[in-house]
């Protein structure tokens, strides 16, 4: 069975740890980031910013008719400017949106009218947040496209039979956003201890594990009754 994946944020974290994963268990991984350290067998790198919104419509998206199972997995994110809404800056604001929710949008909207004639099955997996859940002071803009992203995943299912949708909530997870928020000003995030404490209580997800269990939901979605999963459920 020939299995296929097209990843976007394969150069760190979740991603990168993804990417590995797939390659020892014999998919083709194309990969989508800025940067790229990993030069494996089978894995195709492709640079582009997300950001750059105007240039997804040239993306490359490799010809799959040989394959049996497809998937694009909507990895990339970023916090972005952690503050109010009222001392955040406006390009922080469109460009937060945009690696967040607008990106996976086009995306998947170009995965479905590429692949949807194929005989594949095909699998769209957003990475999401419990941030999409709840309002988290400081976090405004990732909070509501994280919220759009999971709404995406509900219109995919309601309009297409053939593929399945799922939005993924890694939970807290030892990454460079992390980080970021833990260097954050206490006065930009009243939350900031509360991440610290994650931190030195060791509370955080190894990014491998993480993946480990988004490879599973792949090789298993079957058991899988709700499209919106939280990897702290198993």
């Amino acid at each position: 069975m020939s299995k296929v994946a097209l990843i976007t944020g394969t150069s760190k974290g979740i991603g990168l740890s993804l990417t590995k994963i797939l390659l020892k268990n014999n998919f083709t991984v194309y990969g989508y980031s800025r940067s790229n350290k990993l030069k494996k067998p089978n894995f195709y790198f492709n640079k582009i910013n997300l950001l750059e919104i105007h240039k997804l419509k040239n993306m490359f998206f490799p010809k799959l008719d040989f394959a049996d199972d497809i998937f694009l997995i909507n990895n990339a994110g970023d916090i972005g400017e952690i503050n109010k809404y009222g001392n955040k800056k406006l390009n922080n604001i469109v460009n937060e949106i945009n690696i967040n929710l607008t990106a996976p949008t086009l995306l998947s909207n170009r995965f479905i009218k590429e692949y949807d004639s194929l005989k594949a099955r095909l699998t769209i997996l957003n990475i999401s947040s419990g941030a999409a859940l709840r309002p988290i002071e400081s976090w405004g803009t990732y909070c509501q496209s994280k919220a759009g992203l999971d709404m995406l995943t509900k219109i995919i299912n309601e309009e297409n039979n053939k593929i399945e949708a799922y939005s993924i909530y890694p939970g807290v997870v030892d990454t460079e956003m992390q980080e970021k928020i833990r260097n954050t000003r206490l006065e930009k995030f009243a939350l900031k201890e509360k991440f610290v404490n994650y931190y030195e209580n060791n509370e955080l997800s190894d990014p491998d594990i993480v993946a480990s269990k988004i490879y599973y939901i792949m090789s298993n979605s079957s058991k899988f009754s709700n499209n919106l999963i939280s990897l702290r459920d198993f």
